[in-house]
């Protein structure tokens, strides 16, 4: 899985080697929907940086077609400074069924110097499948607890169609499908997404794709969305150290902020090098977290540190801990 908010950018001259261009730092240019019930609208998101000296200026984003619209969400990047061109694609302005249809989203950068980067879109809309659900969409899930959201899958007059493997980009989601019906008009599954209760926190896309045997369908996508909260924050959500003396000491802080009070109850996974306590027994929304570390020789430091605490809808939070020694 990865976040909703990404990155931008233009360069000038000087900053480029030769031939290099505004292009050049887009994520991607090209999103292919592959085949989609007509109907939804699709969205994708395309991810650029600003990673040069200079400020960047974007312009208005215009298509080739008005079955897309495209939005630029910051038009004024600063050095190091991120957004993204959301690209839509209304499924149902698409007259020709069963047929690619390609747009063209031109992107104007104003500054530092006129250029003009060209990003595509395609899918095919077709008028043999159908959705129950235009997105696994699970809605709002508290961080560590599990979720699940389905939908069903329906093609007609493919009474052998069979999908034989679920496929998904994101790290923390993974699908599943059973058979619902098989018969001379219609084939229908049922395909599930599951989020691992390690997702951490934020607002996900992920997409689930279905392999499967028929012509034209051989990868069908379903996009997975989710925004996962925490009722207790952990900042920062892990603790890494990346460079570390033998021998010596460190500490480092770690802040759990909860939506009401609490307290916590116990704190495992510590030990003589990676000692971890709270600073507070009592009950309240914030606490404090100690981390004392006293590398005994070189190396990788990995910890899995559990917090127990008396919130009923999160009595247990994990925090990661790596650190690197040197000599």
């Amino acid at each position: 899985m990865r976040r909703l908010a990404v990155t931008m950018l233009v360069l000038v001259l000087v900053a480029l080697p030769v031939g290099a261009g505004a292009k050049d730092y887009f994520s991607e240019l090209e999103k292919d929907f592959g085949p989609t019930p007509r109907g939804p609208v699709l969205t994708h998101y395309f991810s650029v940086t600003n990673n040069t000296k200079n400020a960047v200026t974007l312009g208005t984003a215009r298509v080739s077609c008005g079955c897309v619209s495209a939005h630029v969400m910051d038009a004024n990047l600063a050095p190091g400074e991120s957004t993204v061109v959301t690209a839509y694609m209304d499924t149902k302005r698409i007259i020709n069924l069963n047929t690619t249809k390609s747009v063209i989203i031109y992107v104007p950068f104003l500054a530092p110097r006129p250029e003009e980067v060209t990003l595509k879109v395609q899918c095919v809309a077709r008028d043999d499948l159908f959705l129950s659900k235009p997105e696994l969409a699970m809605g709002d899930v508290l961080k560590g607890k599990p979720a699940t959201v389905t939908t069903k899958i329906t093609v007609m007059n493919q009474p052998k169609w069979e999908v034989s493997e679920v496929a998904s980009t994101g790290k923390f989601v993974n699908g599943s499908v059973k058979l619902l019906k098989r018969d001379a008009a219609e084939t229908t599954y049922e395909v599930t997404a599951k989020l691992d209760e390690n997702c951490p926190s934020g607002n996900w896309t992920s997409e689930l794709f279905l392999k499967t045997n028929v012509a034209g369908l051989e990868r069908v996508r379903l996009p997975v969305t989710v925004n996962v909260s925490a009722v207790i924050a952990a900042t920062p959500e892990s603790v890494t150290i990346p460079d570390l003396k033998q021998g010596g000491e460190h500490e480092t802080k770690l802040q759990l902020k909860g939506e009401k009070a609490f307290k916590i109850l116990a704190v495992n996974g510590s030990d003589a090098v990676v000692d971890v306590k709270a600073q507070a027994s009592d009950s309240r929304a914030t606490h404090t977290l100690l981390f004392t570390v006293k590398p005994l020789k070189p190396g990788e430091l990995k910890r899995s540190i559990e917090v127990l605490t008396d919130h009923k809808d999160m009595p247990k939070l994990t925090i990661p801990f790596e650190a690197k020694v040197g000599k």
